[in-house]
């Protein structure tokens, strides 16, 4: 069971509100999400690794991940569920390179490796199964899951979009709690008729910002021929040409700049600046993984929770409401030990 701590906002001085408190809270943290059935990659690792550590530490027993730990650090197992990109706005194949689709950013781009070692889910072929997507936050918006077409070869192919077919399509799936990480979204997937190990490939594709998530699941389809017989498709019907719409205004969004202000042996102190979208926010959480054990010591601004290395901030009473392209700060001073490598933000509106 993860825990969840909060840093109580406990002094006022002048508007500077300062915290040094830690407090439990019993409600489960959030954050983005990713399937846990079928395992992302980056799921499955983090869950290869933390089974093969001791005391919490990462030992991934698996060579795949074992050589993306080696390659890209434990940032993105600890946040196995924020492989995103915060202002891609449903443009995925502009953002997301071919050969890039697993890790799009740099943070996770070692889980691109062609390789067929991942840690794989056995899948049986030509049935309906229940998908389970982590849900850490509830955002609305659609899910768009692909499957590698026939011949694709996880060891020796890159994959690209062209690799990719269309298997389901659901927008606000049911969400309920008790999943293998907590809240989950879940619904039946029809899956084809194929053979062997394959790429099932999912962006989710928020409705309430510009933020995608992006995710791979290896696979092993098994009970299939693998060469499916469809039947004829009807003659379709001409449809009557669409009268125009209008483009229904973007939901509001935000943005977060992290910078660090001042640095000292162990130490540091930061500063977090959110700017609201075109339509403004009433109200705002910014949330982040320090996955070099930088721990928070004190906050301004903000009410700040944790769960081990995942942090949240959420807006204070004086500073949630924004107008288009207007901008509030918080802040805090914390510790480090080793490195004190910057984190990737992500700002939610409702």
């Amino acid at each position: 069971m993860r825990s969840r701590n909060t840093i109580a906002m406990s002094v006022a001085l002048g508007g500077l509100v300062v915290s040094t408190a830690v407090v439990a809270l019993p409600e489960p943290a959030e954050a983005h999400g990713a399937f846990t059935y079928p395992a992302s990659r980056t799921y499955a690792c983090y869950e290869n690794a933390i089974d093969g550590g001791n005391g919490g530490a990462l030992q991934p027993t698996n060579d795949a991940c074992a050589d993306a730990l080696a390659e890209g650090g434990n940032y993105p197992f600890w946040n196995w569920f924020g492989n995103l990109i915060s202002n891609s706005d449903g443009r995925h194949q502009e953002f997301v390179a071919d050969g890039e689709l697993c890790g799009p950013t740099e943070s996770f781009s070692a889980f691109n490796a062609v390789r067929a070692d991942w840690p794989t889910t056995e899948l049986p072929a030509n049935t309906t199964v229940e998908f389970h997507h982590n849900a850490w936050a509830a955002h609305p918006g659609t899910f768009s899951t692909y499957v590698t077409e026939d011949g694709f070869d996880p060891a020796t192919d890159a994959l690209t979009w062209d690799d990719l077919e269309l298997i389901d399509e659901v927008t606000d799936p049911p969400m309920r709690s008790g999943g293998v990480e907590g809240a989950e979204y879940y619904w039946d997937v029809e899956l084809p008729d194929k053979q062997g190990q394959h790429i099932i490939y999912v962006v989710w594709e928020r409705s309430d910002s510009p933020e995608a998530f992006y995710n791979c699941s290896d696979v092993v389809f098994t009970g299939g021929s693998g060469n499916p017989d469809p039947e004829p498709e009807p003659e379709p019907e001409p449809e009557p040409e669409p009268e125009p719409e209008p483009e229904p205004e973007p939901n509001g969004y935000c943005t977060a700049e992290y910078t660090i202000l001042n640095e000292w042996q162990g130490g540091f102190q930061a500063e977090v600046e959110v700017t609201a979208g075109e339509n403004g926010t009433d109200g705002w959480m910014v949330d982040w993984v320090f996955a070099n054990g930088q721990a928070i010591s004190s906050s301004w601004n903000a009410s700040l929770t944790n769960h081990g290395a995942h942090f949240e901030a959420t807006n204070s009473e004086h500073n949630g409401t924004l107008a288009a392209g207007e901008s509030a700060s918080f802040g805090f001073t914390a510790t480090y030990e080793d490195a004190n490598i910057e984190p990737q933000l992500s700002c939610q509106a409702p």
